[in-house]
């Protein structure tokens, strides 16, 4: 892997590099962060690419407590629009028909936007195989990273480092418990099932130690 910045945008600059905007000479081996490509998700399919994807998972009180304390409203906005809107009830999305800022609850458009997002990945699975897409749960990762790291570089054939291992943080995986418990039962009602479906896809051997 190499540095494909560009600009001080790292994550812009990946965009329009995949994009074909701006010319880049190909070096080496690239990673990109395609947390962003939402509805355009299809474009993953073209007959030309090679490429190895890992997605991650991660349980739903953890991405819902990040997407409404950590996001701007642009950014959580955005995705509901893309991914989320169409996963609420007919009834719902009628009202809807003009967006309305507050309409639906932050946490309630953080849902469905994880909902959404989240079913991305079963017609990726569909389409590119487990040769292509590896889907490992960001939980079971850093609590099992010694074991699990080694095997992902081993999926995109690239050399491992102990030293990566250092860099995942599992501080992070309770920060969670700070919603209350009505939040908690919401978050947990219209998100758990897609999660627990999509875990379902994690192999074996990319589990933590011990997981079910």
């Amino acid at each position: 892997m190499v540095n494909y910045y560009v600009s001080k945008h790292g994550e812009l600059d990946a965009a329009l590099i995949l994009a074909g905007i701006v010319p880049h000479e190909p070096n080496g081996r690239y990673c990109f962060q395609t947390t962003y490509v939402n509805e355009c998700y299809h474009e993953y399919f073209g007959p030309d690419l090679r490429f190895k994807m890992i997605w991650v998972i991660r349980n739903p009180l953890s991405v819902i407590y990040s997407m409404t304390h950590n996001w701007k409203d642009f950014a959580l906005n955005d995705l509901f629009l893309a991914s989320g809107r169409k996963c609420m009830e007919d009834g719902i999305k009628k009202t809807l028909s003009a967006w309305i800022p507050g309409v639906v609850s932050r946490i309630d458009r953080a849902c469905y936007a994880y909902i959404g997002k989240t079913m991305h990945v079963f017609e990726l699975m569909e389409k590119l195989g487990p040769e292509t897409l590896a889907v490992v749960d960001y939980d079971h990762l850093v609590l099992d990273k010694s074991r699990i790291l080694p095997r992902l570089y081993q999926f995109i054939n690239l050399p491992y480092n102990e030293k990566y291992a250092d860099l995942l943080n599992p501080g992070s995986v309770s920060k969670a418990q700070q919603f209350s418990a009505d939040e908690k039962g919401r978050i947990e009602a219209l998100c758990q099932p897609i999660y627990q479906k999509a875990l379902e896809l994690v192999p074996a051997h990319l589990r933590a130690t011990g997981a079910v």
